[in-house]
């Protein structure tokens, strides 16, 4: 008989390319791991992966079992999960994807309530993959992702989650200090420091200036992060300013960086996402959660 726990371990190998990343996935030895993926290669009579460099790439045949392995430990976790309820209980692991800071002070806040209800509901936490958010979403990869930019695809469900307002953080002393507000026109004579080139962020905010015909200074002129809270260390040392959701500035003391208000006034928009069609009944419960009484968490 299949052992479902071999698929999870041979899925944990696709995902992370070599047998010592799945086993620190895993919590296991790489032996371990080396071991369960030998045992379901002589269950099935086929070699699953094959060495490229430094990784492990499936085979044809792993290629061919990926996918139905995905749809085996779905139906596994559907059936645990089916069980809790008869039960009168919510148990289980839910796979949720944030991309940033701003994500994943959203997944805080909401998480911190949820699981006062719902002890029982474990959660992974991971970035958002690079491949695709709706293709992890649709593999089976996450159960939810929060992103700051709206996925527009086929088998996959978008909804505006929250809004927050966007401020400059600035850092206190100098210049800066006494400022409460500042022309969004204005914002191309300041030291900024800027979401990287083609980042989420970065799109979003390129996009609302230029609608109103603000132009972000250049790389030359700015300093340019991967994250939004590297860019708030940077403030906070005195580097520059950026243009941040205010909630993030809780995360830096408030004696060292404060808020300065753009005008015109804009908003940091944070997106729910998640399959289309049926899923399960944690991704249920923590949607329905999130968009519904969580609304007044992140309010």
């Amino acid at each position: 008989m299949l052992d479902t726990f071999q698929l999870h371990v041979f899925l944990a190998v696709v995902e992370n390319g070599s047998y010592t990343a799945a086993a620190q996935r895993l919590h296991m030895t790489q032996p371990s791991v080396s071991r369960h993926i030998r045992l379901l290669q002589e269950h099935l009579g086929v070699s699953l992966f094959r060495r490229v460099g430094r990784r492990m790439v499936p085979s044809l045949a792993g290629e061919r079992l990926i996918g139905i392995a995905r749809q085996v430990m779905a139906l596994t976790r559907r059936v645990e999960e089916e069980m809790a309820a008869l039960r009168g209980e919510a148990v289980g692991v839910l796979r949720l994807g944030g991309s940033g800071a701003p994500a994943w002070y959203v997944v805080r806040r909401l998480l911190s309530a949820f699981r006062q209800d719902e002890p029982g509901v474990g959660f992974r936490l991971e970035a958002l993959p690079t491949t695709g958010v709706g293709l992890a979403l649709r593999e089976g990869r996450l159960d939810i992702a929060i992103t700051e930019e709206e996925i527009n695809e086929r088998g996959v469900v978008c909804k505006l989650l929250t809004a927050m307002e966007t401020v400059l953080a600035a850092p206190l002393g100098g210049a800066w200090e006494h400022r409460k507000r500042i022309l969004l026109r204005k914002l191309a004579e300041a030291p900024l420091v800027l979401p990287a080139a083609g980042s989420p962020p970065r799109r979003f905010l390129e996009e609302l200036l230029s609608g109103r015909e603000v132009t972000l200074p250049t790389p030359v002129q700015a300093l340019e992060v991967d994250d939004l809270g590297t860019a708030l260390l940077l403030v906070t040392a005195g580097l520059g300013v950026a243009l941040l959701p205010r909630p993030l500035l809780e995360m830096a003391p408030s004696t060292h960086v404060h808020g300065v208000a753009p005008w015109p006034g804009f908003s940091w928009p944070l997106y729910i996402v998640r399959r289309a069609g049926s899923f399960g009944r944690l991704d249920e419960m923590f949607y329905n959660f999130a968009v519904g009484e969580g609304q007044s968490l992140l309010g």
